[in-house]
């Protein structure tokens, strides 16, 4: 048996609970029961470090599923618990995914109530923050140059020129007022 597909629902305020799916493909006599707690495992080749030769494979757990679901051929299962990585190998991709398999040895029943999981709890860390906006307010004030008023080829009005500089220098400054600079991005000026 192993996870074939992951789904996760969109939610559409704070408010909503988060659900991760995992469908599991289920043969007949699999064993699997609604509230059993298995093993995902993955797969691990190892190499030599040229990567020419395998030296094996091992199979590395990754972390617990609760089946809430059993269907002909498909189960249904939420993450119960992710293993640490202290006592285990490490791996490329944390979490349980696509093509992980199910080892049935030292499963059990689970009839606790399921953890409701608020978006905030499932997307971000306990110790991170949340993006941080900040609006940047500039004023440009510019005055003609002396070429600017004294450039009869430009302008027969000296103070027509310059009136047009200063509008076209307040049009940028209101561009740049509107602008937002977010999600830790800089504006280039």
């Amino acid at each position: 048996m192993s996870v074939v597909d992951v789904r996760r629902n969109i939610t559409l305020s704070e408010d909503d609970t988060v659900y991760k799916d995992f469908y599991i493909n289920v043969t007949a006599g699999s064993g699997l029961k609604k509230n059993l707690v298995v093993t995902a495992v993955r797969k691990i080749n190892v190499r030599d470090a040229s990567g020419a030769n395998a030296v094996g494979e091992i199979m590395v757990p990754v972390g617990q599923l609760k089946i809430i679901a059993v269907y002909d051929r498909v189960a249904v299962a939420r993450e119960f618990t992710l293993l640490s990585r202290d006592e285990l190998p490490m791996l490329e991709q944390i979490g349980i995914m696509t093509g992980d398999r199910i080892d049935l040895g030292g499963s059990f029943i689970d009839n606790s109530k399921p953890k409701r999981r608020k978006v905030s709890e499932a997307d971000t860390p306990a110790a991170a923050t949340s993006p941080t906006v900040t609006v940047v307010q500039t004023q440009i004030i510019t005055t003609p140059s002396p070429t600017e008023t004294a450039n009869p080829v430009v302008s027969a009005n000296p103070a027509a020129t310059a009136s047009t500089v200063v509008q076209a220098s307040l049009q940028t400054a209101e561009k740049l007022e509107k602008s937002v600079v977010s999600d830790n991005t800089t504006r280039n000026e």
